[in-house]
């Protein structure tokens, strides 16, 4: 060994306690081996935290070999594996870091070319989305220590980028929980080093890059902007404890520092309509889509709620931009264009979605939705999402509140309103104010309490009580004679004769059935409705002269 090797041995040897037969007379080879055993051995006698130390300590980083050494780190889960190939990256030959991580690179490449939906990971390395960040970090130190004046910075980056940007879009698609995170910030704070002494050409491949690492992870990052702009439009409907928001930088919070380092800004995204720029100016705080601009991305929108894809951004931005509008003196209408496709795809995901946050604000963009039609536009739609068979029925119980919402703001409308006319029962009456099946005697109870049936019945009696009560001017003609009789033998009648039949037959069933008490349960919330608007029907009769 050379004199400095030598020293660097005694050091490593005394920091380690090693035996004089496990320093091989290369120290290269020696620390290779070190390395090796820590990394594959279940319980090695050094760990690699124990060789970060000692090589700290004695000074001997450069005897490192990275073109052997950093594919065996690169998928290790063992503590330390970071900080080795952080010191490697910083003190070894940028050259010869740069030549591994590119083999690495290629590596992980074949991996995802190879790899089928069915395949796993081994479970003792890391994800290959973490070790692409491990890449990335690399890149990101030893990029910028190599030789400037053999290459200009476009000819330093270009192949080295167009690589990672191939492995990035194969990543994507089998990235687990936490691996967006961990790779956004790692190509992030890459373009941060690289930007710097950057020409324009250089500047454009970085831009790409972050464009290209979103564009991978659109479906990943979940951030909760939907509920954010929820919080902030319906701030009456959410709790005190649930409106308080954490003060931690949102995930993209860098990589639009990045992108204004470049020069890019909101204007570029907005004037090229994609998945990327959807995603990016959703999660840009201070950028809110005019209707001119959520019209330019409305098919990218649409795409996205057909393929389930990006629906945390897209309902934020639907929340954002439509929810102020609602509140505008005169309200605007939107254009029917985007009204008809919206309302179409909406209530099916309200319905069947799994997250149920993403099913109340997929209803509440709705309402806002059909709030900005134009009134025999809304009127129009209402009527299909009430009376189509193909809706699910949990959309036909929750759009008895939405015809609910048009109806009060029919009767406060100064101008004629089709929702404040009698053309509205005469069109939801037969939906509404009526049972589904018509022959309640054909249903069992049980068949009756696990459909969605007993929650609409529940709804449309207080659509109906809430009709009497708030019509004074009997503009619909709900207060008619004629009404009132029809409800009566078409809803009321038959719903109060098969209520008190199932109770009968509940009340001599045998007791402490838990079964029994959830149906007496609901059948008495039933049947509360029906008492309140039976009330409220007598004292019409009894008030008329």
């Amino acid at each position: 060994m050379a004199g400095d090797d030598v020293d660097h041995a005694k050091s490593l040897r005394e920091s380690l306690r090693l035996d004089d037969d496990e320093l091989d007379e290369d120290l290269g080879i020696a620390l290779t081996s070190l390395i090796t055993t820590a990394v594959h051995d279940k319980e090695p006698k050094r760990t690699l935290s124990d060789i970060v130390k000692a090589l700290k300590q004695g000074g001997s980083v450069s005897s490192l070999e990275p073109l052997t050494i950093i594919p065996v780190v690169i998928g290790s889960q063992e503590a330390g594996a970071d900080d080795l190939l952080e010191l490697m990256s910083k003190e070894c030959s940028a050259k010869e870091v740069v030549m591994a991580v590119e083999e690495v690179m290629e590596s992980l490449d074949r991996q995802l070319q190879l790899r089928d939906e069915e395949s796993e990971e081994s479970v003792n390395q890391l994800s290959i989305a973490r070790q692409l960040a491990r890449v990335v970090r690399a890149y990101e130190i030893a990029i910028p220590r190599l030789p400037k004046w053999k290459k200009s910075p476009r000819e330093t980056v270009e192949s080295r980028l167009a690589e990672l940007e191939s492995v990035l879009s194969l990543v994507g698609t089998h990235a687990t929980a936490g691996d967006d995170r961990v790779v956004i910030s790692a190509v992030t704070h890459l373009v941060d080093s690289l930007k710097d002494g950057a020409d324009e050409k250089t500047k454009e491949l970085l831009h790409h890059l972050l464009d290209e690492t979103v564009s991978a992870f659109a479906n990943c990052i979940r951030e909760g902007v939907a509920k954010k702009a929820f919080a902030a439009n319906f701030s009456r409907l959410v709790l005190p404890q649930a409106a308080s928001s954490s003060s931690s930088q949102g995930l993209l919070t860098g990589t639009w520092s990045a992108l204004r380092a470049l020069g890019v800004d909101t204007r570029y995204y907005e004037s090229r309509p994609s998945l990327v720029s959807l995603v990016l100016l959703a999660h840009e705080p201070t950028y809110t889509f005019s209707t001119q601009t959520l019209s330019a991305f409305f098919p990218i929108v649409l795409s996205s709620i057909q393929s389930n894809v990006a629906l945390d951004e897209v309902l934020s931005i639907l929340l954002s931009s439509l929810a102020p509008l609602r509140s505008q003196t005169p309200r605007p209408e939107l254009s029917v264009d985007l009204i008809v496709p919206l309302v179409h795809l909406l209530p099916h995901l309200a319905s069947n979605h799994s997250d149920p946050e993403i099913r109340h604000y997929t209803y509440r963009v709705l309402s806002l939705v059909l709030g900005l039609a134009p009134s025999p536009v809304r009127f129009h739609l209402l009527h299909d999402i009430l009376g189509d068979k193909d809706v699910p029925p949990q959309m036909h119980v929750a759009a008895v509140g939405l015809l609910k919402e048009a109806v009060l703001e029919g009767l406060a409308a100064k101008d004629k309103n089709m929702f404040a006319s009698p053309l509205l029962l005469s069109t939801f009456g037969p939906i509404v104010l009526r049972p589904d099946p018509p022959d309640l005697d054909s249903v069992s109870l049980d068949d009756f309490l696990k459909s969605a049936e007993p929650l609409r019945m529940v709804e449309c009696l207080a659509f109906y009580y809430m009709l009497l009560l708030r019509d004074t001017k009997n503009q619909t003609g709900v207060r008619d004679d004629g009404s009132r009789n029809v409800v009566q033998r078409e809803l009321l009648q038959p719903l109060r004769q098969r209520l008190e039949a199932w109770q009968t037959a509940l009340a001599a069933s045998p007791k402490g059935n838990e079964h029994n008490h959830d149906s007496t349960m609901q059948l008495g919330i039933l049947d509360m409705w029906l008492e309140r608007v039976q009330g409220t029907l007598d004292k019409l009769k009894s008030a008329k002269p």
